[in-house]
């Protein structure tokens, strides 16, 4: 069960699996109290990295729309919810 808590707690600070398998020899312990190795703290790293990448990327298309959308409508865009 401890595994299967750290595989989700992992899974959830934004890794993938095969980031997480980088941990697989200390996941019967207390992954989030233990200190970090250096090779969990690349791979954490290179992951923030790609995530920091792709919401660039995803903010400018977002903002792309958003002028394409103001420009079309004479600024009269509102939120859809």
């Amino acid at each position: 069960m401890v595994r299967v808590r750290n595989i989700r707690y992992l899974l959830a600070a934004g890794l993938t699996l095969d980031d997480v398998r980088v941990f697989l020899p200390c996941l019967d312990g207390d992954v989030a109290a233990a200190p970090p190795s250096e090779k969990g703290l690349r791979v954490a790293l290179e992951r923030l990295a790609v995530l920091n990448e792709r919401i660039a990327a995803q903010t400018e298309a977002r903002d792309r729309l958003e002028a394409a959308l103001r420009q079309a409508t004479g600024g009269r865009i509102r939120p859809v919810a």
